[in-house]
C-alpha cells in the first residue's frame, strides 16, 4: 500500500526557506524505508533539498514510521531554484544534514515547474544501519579496519553482517563483566564508555574517532540507539 506526503511545518525549528520568485521544483520520490521506526532523540530520516553553499536543508518532509517497511510515496512541492540535490538524509532539529543516505543531483537544465520522479528501491534507514554504514564501515572512522578479518582487534568483528550480532549482548573482551552493548543502557555498554571515556586496557584512543565535526553528532545517535533498546 502506497501514500503520499506533501511537504509541511514538521515541526522543526528553523521554518522552510523558499525561492522568492514562483521558479520551482516538485519531487516524487517512492521508496521502501526499512527500520525509520527505530529513530529516536532528537534525529529523523527525512526527504530534503539542499544547495551547495549550507548543511541546512531548504525544504524537507519527515519520513514517518511504517512497521510494515511498506512502500511510500513521498512529495516536496515548492523546491528553490538554487537546489542542487534531492537526499534521504538523516538530521538533526534544526534541519542540519548528519549524513546522505541517497542523493539525487538535479540537473543544470531542470526545467521549473517540472516533478521530478525517483525510485529508490529499498533502503536501510534505520539508526543501526546508518551508524554500521556511516561508522562501523564509514572511511573516516573505518572502524572494520581493525576490527574484521580472519583476527579482529580485541576479538570484535564489525564487519557488515556480523556488527550487530558482535555487539549486542556479547561480553567486552576488555572488560568482561560489561556487555559491549547493553540495550537501554548507554553507560553500562562497552561500546559507548570506550568511545566518550576510553578505557585503560585499549590501546588505541576511541573518542579521538569522533572529534572531527562531521562524525561528532554519531556519539549521541549511538547512545539514543542503546537507549531506545538497541534494535537492528
Amino acid at each position: 500500500m502506497a501514500f503520499s506526503l506533501v511537504s509541511c511545518d514538521d515541526g522543526h525549528i528553523n521554518d522552510p526557506v523558499y525561492n522568492e520568485s514562483n521558479a520551482t521544483y516538485t519531487a516524487r520520490l517512492t521508496g521502501t524505508f526499512r527500520s525509520v521506526g527505530t529513530w529516536s532523540g532528537s534525529y529523523s530520516v527525512a526527504m530534503a533539498c539542499f544547495d551547495n553553499q549550507s548543511p541546512y536543508s531548504l525544504l524537507q518532509t519527515v519520513i514517518p514510521a511504517s512497521s510494515a517497511d511498506e512502500s511510500q510515496v513521498l512529495t516536496l512541492t515548492n523546491i528553490p531554484t538554487e537546489a542542487r540535490t534531492i537526499e534521504i538524509a538523516v538530521v538533526n532539529v534544526l534541519r542540519k544534514r548528519i549524513a546522505t543516505i541517497y542523493s539525487y543531483p538535479i540537473a543544470a537544465d531542470q526545467q521549473v515547474g517540472d516533478t521530478i520522479n525517483m525510485d529508490v528501491g529499498t533502503l536501510d534507514v534505520g539508526m543501526f544501519g546508518v551508524v554500521n554504514q556511516f561508522i562501523f564501515q564509514g572511511q573516516a572512522t573505518s572502524c572494520a579496519r581493525c576490527h574484521s578479518g580472519a583476527t579482529p582487534a580485541a576479538g570484535l568483528d564489525l564487519s557488515p553482517t556480523q556488527a550487530y550480532r558482535n555487539l549486542v549482548g556479547a561480553a567486552a573482551t576488555k572488560a568482561p563483566a560489561m556487555a559491549r552493548v547493553l540495550p537501554g543502557n548507554a553507560q553500562e555498554s562497552f561500546l559507548y564508555k570506550v568511545i566518550t571515556e576510553g578505557d585503560d586496557n585499549v590501546s588505541y584512543s576511541h573518542p579521538g574517532l569522533f572529534t572531527d565535526q562531521s562524525y561528532a553528532p554519531f556519539v549521541e545517535i549511538i547512545r539514543n540507539w542503546i537507549e531506545a533498546g538497541a534494535k537492528e
